[in-house]
């Protein structure tokens, strides 16, 4: 079985190098997909989304890669949208309007500090701790709460084919021990979460861009049980920021997944997603 990954970024966002590096990275080690999902525009300036003025070159560029790769690889058009209420979703027209082949929807931003800037759940420490301050009186349980919440409210208004890094809120919790992860109102939460995520037919992603650096995953091993008695579907992507890091801690998840009794994963294969065995090497 051939890898895939429908989650990264390229030099039009934060990612590290053009669209056609990370294609031909994926050439070489054999992948059968790559899906190419940047950052999509927000409507305030961020140092890590895509310019609006950029989309149309984005998009472009993908269907000409697609054509020139045919045959080598399925190469996919997609972004990562970011659910910002009223600002931002995977069903902003401009995302429709896209005829992507699939969206990775998000949320990073959850709050607004004193000056107005929109607070990003992932931002650096220093100013994760100043956004927690600001946006939630320094009450993590709030933020995690909200968080969650507007995953929910992504989930039934703007509906993504896959739900990014679904708790992402927990990265900050290795510097600061900001909650307890097993705590019942926390665990509730993300359950709550995942069984709106059965009922719309979203995808999960177990999402391996930290786990060299830090052992994170998202979502966590600790959800991989409650992931398979929902039988939600999975695909491990790596959301990578530099071609070398396509198929980052792949095997290692693989396994975790395979001990936890996964068989299956998913892949987009002639506009459908379909269920591809697990095979062990």
């Amino acid at each position: 079985m051939g890898w895939t990954n429908y989650h990264g970024h390229c030099d039009y966002c934060d990612g590290q190098g053009k669209i056609e590096d990370y294609i031909q990275k994926a050439i070489e080690l054999k992948m059968d997909a790559i899906g190419i999902s940047s950052h999509a525009p927000v409507p305030f300036p961020t140092d890590w989304t895509m310019p609006a003025y950029k989309l149309e070159d984005y998009l472009k560029e993908l269907e000409g890669l697609k054509e020139k790769y045919k045959g080598q690889i399925n190469v996919y058009k997609a972004l990562e949208v970011d659910y910002i209420p009223g600002l931002a979703s995977p069903k902003h027209e401009k995302i429709v309007d896209a005829n992507l082949d699939y969206t990775v929807g998000s949320v990073h931003y959850i709050g607004q500090m004193n000056d107005g800037t929109h607070w990003a759940v992932d931002a650096p420490a220093d100013e994760f701790k100043k956004g927690l301050i600001e946006t939630f009186k320094g009450d993590i349980k709030r933020a995690a709460c909200k968080y969650y919440e507007l995953q929910r409210e992504m989930l039934e208004q703007a509906t993504p084919d896959i739900i990014g890094h679904m708790d992402k809120i927990k990265m900050h919790n290795l510097t600061f021990n900001l909650f307890n992860e097993s705590d019942k109102w926390y665990v509730d939460e993300v359950h709550k979460t995942l069984e709106l995520v059965k009922k719309k037919g979203v995808i999960v992603e177990i999402n391996t861009k930290a786990y060299y650096r830090d052992g994170h995953l998202f979502p966590g091993p600790e959800h991989f049980d409650k992931i398979k008695e929902l039988d939600i579907p999975i695909t491990i992507n790596s959301d990578a920021h530099h071609p070398d890091k396509l198929t980052n801690a792949f095997e290692e998840v693989e396994a975790m997944l395979l001990k936890a009794g996964f068989t299956h994963f998913v892949e987009l294969v002639d506009g459908q997603w379909c269920e591809v065995a697990i095979v062990a090497d």
